[in-house]
């Protein structure tokens, strides 16, 4: 999960600033989801074949610090919750949901609490 968005070649983010602080608020958001869900969906990455060596030593810095009982596959399922959710917020900060719906908010908060309830959750209203 990191700071600099989409990839342009050759471009490095500068160093400080608040995008290191929003992207590690995110990042470990994200992992505290995962980590929640982790009790009630493991069961269903039993089969999963990440290891620590899969993954970034930066995001493996930030989450494994904060949630040192979720395993190489609760990673992988944070970064799968991002890309999910990148989804629609790339609709939206594009302007895209605005030319389909009148109420995007309505429909990033049904998404959020679909997600959720996948990951074995009630989510609270």
């Amino acid at each position: 999960m990191t700071p600099n968005g989409d990839p342009v070649p050759g471009y490095q983010a500068p160093e400080g600033g608040a995008a290191p602080d929003a992207a590690h608020r995110v990042c470990t958001g994200i992992a505290a989801l995962a980590d929640a869900a982790w009790p009630h969906t493991g069961r269903l990455h039993a089969r999963s074949d990440f290891q620590w060596s899969d993954f970034d030593a930066g995001l493996l810095g930030k989450v494994r610090p904060a949630f040192p009982e979720l395993p190489p596959a609760g990673v992988a399922l944070a970064l799968r919750i991002w890309g999910h959710l990148h989804g629609l917020v790339s609709l939206e900060i594009y302007g895209h949901l605005r030319t389909q719906t009148v109420n995007p908010g309505k429909l990033f908060h049904e998404e959020l609490a679909q997600l959720v309830r996948s990951l074995g959750i009630e989510p609270e209203e």
